[in-house]
């Protein structure tokens, strides 16, 4: 499939006075590259199952995946974030129903894990308490809201360079937010203080027309973005949106087709020290089959 010019419309997500939009780059930046695929683990098979995982990210050697559509699935026992080792192997399960029933995109950090919810579209922020896990009563959980500045579906989140960025499904865009004077993200007035500004990713511009996962790449500042509607390759772009590369997955030197891929992380390789990019696959909306239970999780070197 042909690489697509890039021309990034400016856009203003709404009147509020801490947004603004972001220029996209020359399209003469962007190439193709191959991936390939090191391991593909059945987040179909864990014991309790994730059948649409959403979201992916790495933490102290661990993968953690995040399902926003289990609950509403047969195979649903009350688990919505599964902590799998690198080659795979379930190792513990919580859940973020006290909070939220869709964490839809997962983030993580030493000392916490961020989460999108994309059906109350609010971000949160999880520390664990004086127990040092996740999922439990002392869990301390705050939050900020996504509509005041045009975000009405945050789909993937991502933290990096002092930059929070969300993708949103449903109009397509990429919003990065900078921590305003209290150096915490809480979104904008009149409870927040964060600076925000916004680049478009319609069709014509990225081929990501429904950007569901967002991943930062520290060594290069930029981002990986995918989307749920254009399934045979990731995009990655400068942090204000210009085209660096496009990165096609393939199995056996022949495309990979995904299905519905949702969610990125992009870390430690499970088979080496090198930095490989791992993208959760929901397949078969329940919506679309309510006994549905295939999702996946691809790790990819390129």
């Amino acid at each position: 499939m042909p690489t697509r010019p890039l021309h990034l419309m400016l856009i203003v997500a709404v009147a509020v006075p801490f947004i603004a939009a972001v220029a996209a780059g020359p399209a003469s930046a962007g190439v193709a590259v191959q991936a390939d695929i090191v391991q593909v683990i059945e987040t179909s098979a864990f014991n309790p199952p994730s059948p649409d995982p959403s979201g992916v990210a790495l933490r102290g050697g661990k993968i953690y995946v995040s399902d926003a559509e289990v609950e509403e699935t047969k195979v649903w026992k009350k688990k919505n974030v599964f902590i799998v080792s690198r080659t795979g192997e379930l190792l513990k399960t919580f859940a973020t129903t006290r909070f939220s029933k869709e964490p839809a995109g997962l983030d993580a950090t030493k000392k916490q894990l961020i989460f999108s919810d994309d059906d109350i579209d609010k971000i949160f922020f999880v520390r664990p308490g004086k127990d040092r896990r996740f999922g439990t009563r002392d869990d301390k959980v705050r939050s900020f809201g996504t509509r005041r500045f045009g975000c009405n579906d945050p789909e993937g989140v991502a933290l990096g360079g002092g930059f929070l960025f969300i993708s949103e499904g449903t109009d397509a865009k990429v919003f990065r937010l900078s921590p305003g004077r209290n150096g915490i993200f809480d979104g904008v007035g009149p409870k927040g203080d964060d600076r925000v500004r916004s680049f478009n990713t319609d069709t014509p511009a990225l081929n990501q027309p429904n950007p569901e996962g967002i991943e930062y790449r520290p060594s290069s500042d930029t981002l990986f973005i995918v989307s749920n509607r254009q399934n045979w390759h990731v995009t990655e772009t400068t942090i204000r949106g210009a085209l660096v590369q496009t990165i096609e997955v393939t199995q056996n030197g022949d495309p990979l087709e995904l299905h519905s891929p949702a969610g990125l992380a992009w870390g430690k390789a499970s088979d080496s020290n090198a930095k490989h990019l791992y993208i959760v696959d929901r397949r078969v909306d329940n919506s679309a089959d309510p006994d549905e239970n295939d999702g996946i999780l691809v790790e990819i070197s390129f």
